[in-house]
């Protein structure tokens, strides 16, 4: 489930500027002559609502980063901020959620066009793939598959748009949070599904005669198979 509006990581008196000419949208001052009321945040803006001087869209929006600043970090508050919003506002008393579990946004690294890493929330356990660009998948739609390729392989991938992060990517890594006993718990699955993705495959060596140790190793509590699915075998 994503939100229906760009209000993801604003806060309500954020003055974001488009990327493409620079116009500035102050919540104080609203826009009036599009039917948006002084006093209106960024991310109570109608869906129709676009860029007054170049007619951009609302995801091209940023708040100015200041120098030296975390890209990566600014991407994922805004998306946490995203997923808590959902959660007290929507989600709230759903039976499929887990409600031991919090939103928590973890493991996040460079990777090909953005960052990718984990997201805990209630009712998901989902990779995510953030783009650096807003605009990247801009022509996807929610539920269009992508394939994109991680250390460990190609994975079809699902395009979901977050707001003014634009459309990210994601793989579902769980499809029933109540197997989690707590946080902790979904923490370890998240680590251990993304440590299979972002690994690369191990070369083969030469053949070796299995040991007593390896005859009695014990099975991972959660494999590759169970947590996702790849796009080629």
């Amino acid at each position: 489930m994503t939100p229906g509006g760009p209000e993801a990581g604003f806060a309500a008196d954020a003055c974001p500027a488009c990327e493409s000419c620079g116009a500035v949208y102050d919540p104080a001052a609203g826009d009036p002559g599009r039917e948006v009321p002084p006093g209106t945040p960024f991310g109570g803006l109608p869906d129709y609502w676009r860029c007054p001087d170049c007619g951009g869209p609302q995801h091209g929006f940023t708040v100015a980063a200041t120098p030296g600043g975390d890209a990566m970090g600014a991407r994922i508050a805004a998306l946490t901020a995203s997923y808590r919003l959902i959660a007290e506002r929507d989600m709230a008393g759903v039976p499929i959620c887990n409600a031991a579990l919090a939103v928590e946004a973890l493991e996040f690294r460079p990777h090909g066009p953005g960052w990718v890493g984990c997201v805990i929330a209630p009712w998901f356990l989902n990779a995510v793939l953030i783009p650096r660009d807003p605009a990247l998948w801009a022509d996807r739609r929610d539920g269009d598959k992508m394939e994109i390729t991680l250390p460990s392989g190609a994975y079809r991938f699902t395009a979901a748009r977050v707001g003014v992060l634009g459309t990210l990517a994601v793989i579902p890594l769980a499809s029933a949070m109540n197997v989690f006993t707590d946080q902790a718990d979904a923490r370890a699955a998240a680590v251990l599904a993304l440590d299979h993705l972002m690994r690369a495959p191990e070369q083969p060596g030469p053949p070796t005669e299995p040991s007593a140790s390896d005859a009695k190793a014990t099975k991972p509590a959660l494999s590759r198979r169970t947590l996702f699915g790849r796009a080629r075998r």
